[in-house]
């Protein structure tokens, strides 16, 4: 049994990021016990942020320096140990953890000896490595979501890391290191900051000095003076009005900005306008526009004019209803459409995915991720079709070699029931609506995105639908739907619950063609002894009559049920 074997777990941290350790140690385990595990690669020179992952998880870091240039002492380093591992007969399998075509042959040598080997790599692994392999299980395709990161989540990991090592020592190479080996790359541009140490900078909590960070001690005098009465908005953005009107062009870069903010009022808590962040703050005001890191002035008449003096959240609200008022609507379909256009302007290397969020706020509104029906910016831009995701950039999907292939149809692009116009909007109505998510997917082979079954309800029975069926989501409505899954937003239904319902349709259609009684109260009992709970609501029917009238070949006529081929 799987339970049985001893395999020996070996990594090549030149091909396999650090933020699948998790996964991979999970992967590994399923085929036996890891009573090896090592990881190659030369720490001196490259920091590949496996570090940290092999000192939590009892992994031997192997160093290997690369004596010649150009050739990877890495790959030879680990065949050489897994020969070693072999020969001394104290293992029944290996997993060999690479996206490198370079392992083929140990792989081949490997099973001669009778060994069990498997494979972890990523989608890019050649098929000469993945076929000489027992098992490969493909990074890309299971983890998606590892290594998933937004600012929030960024500031608490390194707070929380600098507490535990807060020693007078830690620098900015181990910060990265920690921060690499949880998410990957990081694009810090696509936050609002050029690097890590301005990211660090933000921090109200931490202290750099050159490249060490440590937790601000706060001292009886520093504490009275932050507590000194803070700027207005007017204020600051009548200095920053002020500040851009000399600059040529009437713009600049934001870190310039939030310096002279800083050198006139000392540290400003922006956190009492909404968020922490001095872009949010200047996303909010009307007279105040940003393009990624540049910031300029909407008209030099608006801004120098002196603003009324308000309260902070007033201010806030009436800048949010300015920048709403021109906001565009959009929809699943045309957001998809602007990410291909965005893919398509940026030729084959694709585009900051940071750039394009900044361009579709600025134009469709701070809310326009919601509106599709999306929970963040990344999941909606991953059910857009012809495009892909990789690290921080998307860029368009190479088209397959053989045009012969059907492609695959695209899962924005959904086929919509025809909506008979009528002049009142349809009442909402419960069932109604079970009915008609049922039919959408089953009209789009059993799976569409949720923002567009979202959007063909909104056209038939209004955008206060659930609002009236007291749902607050399309989520909770769903979730309140047995038989549909929901995954990434995107819809299917269960397998098991088409397969039980083909089961009981044919159950009825027996018993309307079989001898004995034919009435509906038998069939209701017989229906509820054979397949346990049954509840036709379920299927968006208010009466079992009517759950029998949609099965083929059948009807119900008062109190019995008949055939009607």
């Amino acid at each position: 049994m799987n339970e049985e074997k001893k395999l020996a777990l070996l990594i090549d941290s030149d091909n396999v990021s650090a933020k699948y350790a998790q996964f991979i140690l999970q992967e590994a385990s399923k085929y036996g016990e890891l009573t090896i595990k090592r990881v190659y690669g030369d720490w001196e020179k490259n920091n590949t942020g496996w570090r940290i992952p092999a000192m939590n998880n009892s992994i031997l870091a192997v160093q290997q320096n690369s004596y010649i240039a150009g050739k990877n002492a890495t790959d030879f380093s680990m065949i050489i140990d897994a020969m070693d591992i072999l020969y001394t007969g104290n293992v029944d399998g290996f997993v060999l953890v690479t996206s490198d075509s370079d392992f083929t042959r140990l792989a081949i040598r490997l099973r001669e000896a009778g060994m069990l080997v498997v494979g972890i790599g990523e989608v890019k692994t050649p098929i000469a490595f993945t076929s000489s392999c027992h098992h490969f299980s493909y990074l890309n395709q299971v983890c998606d979501n590892i290594g998933e990161y937004d600012e929030k989540t960024l500031r608490r990991d390194i707070l929380e890391y600098v507490k535990e090592n807060d020693d007078g020592k830690l620098d900015l190479v181990k910060i990265n290191a920690y921060l690499t080996s949880r998410y990957g790359t990081i694009d810090y541009a696509a936050l609002g900051y050029n690097r890590l140490s301005m990211f660090i900078d933000s921090f109200s909590e931490l202290r750099r000095n050159s490249n060490f960070v440590s937790l601000k001690k706060e001292n009886p005098a520093e504490k009275a003076k932050s507590s000194d009465v803070q700027p207005t908005a007017t204020e600051i953005v009548n200095v920053i009005a002020e500040y851009l009107k000399r600059q040529k062009g009437c713009h600049d870069d934001i870190s310039k900005i939030n310096e002279y903010v800083t050198q006139i009022f000392g540290k400003v808590d922006f956190g009492r306008f909404g968020s922490k962040r001095f872009a949010k703050f200047i996303d909010k005001q009307p007279a105040l526009a940003r393009k990624a890191n540049d910031v300029s002035l909407v008209s030099v008449a608006k801004a120098t004019k002196p603003l009324p003096e308000t309260t902070d959240n007033t201010q806030s609200a009436k800048a949010s209803e300015n920048k709403t008022e021109h906001t565009l609507r959009i929809t699943a379909q045309v957001f998809a459409m602007e990410v291909r256009k965005y893919v398509a302007d940026n030729g084959p290397n694709g585009g900051n995915l940071g750039q394009l969020n900044n361009m579709l706020l600025e134009k469709y509104g701070k809310n326009y991720v919601a509106d599709i029906g999306f929970a963040d910016f990344a999941s909606a831009v991953a059910s857009v079709s012809g495009v892909s995701v990789a690290k921080n950039f998307v860029k368009a999907v190479e088209k397959p070699d053989k045009p012969e292939k059907k492609p695959e149809k695209p899962k924005a692009e959904v086929t919509e029931p025809e909506i008979v116009p009528t002049e009142e909007q349809i009442k909402p109505e419960l069932n109604a609506i079970k009915r008609d998510i049922f039919a959408f997917l089953a009209q789009n082979d059993n799976s569409a995105p949720l923002p567009a079954l979202g959007s063909f309800l909104t056209k038939k029975y209004g955008r206060g639908y659930l609002k009236e069926l007291g749902f607050a989501t399309m989520k909770k409505l769903i979730s309140s739907i047995g038989g549909i899954k929901e995954k990434r937003n995107v819809l299917s239904i269960d397998e098991d619950f088409i397969k039980r319902t083909d089961e009981i349709e044919k159950f009825v259609y027996d018993f309307a063609h079989g001898d004995g009684s034919r009435s509906i109260k038998a069939l209701s009992g017989k229906i509820k002894k054979q397949f346990g709970e049954f509840d036709f609501t379920d299927y968006g029917y208010a009466k079992f009559s009517d759950f029998i009238n949609a099965v083929d070949g059948v009807r119900a006529n008062g109190y019995y049920v008949e055939p009607d081929d």
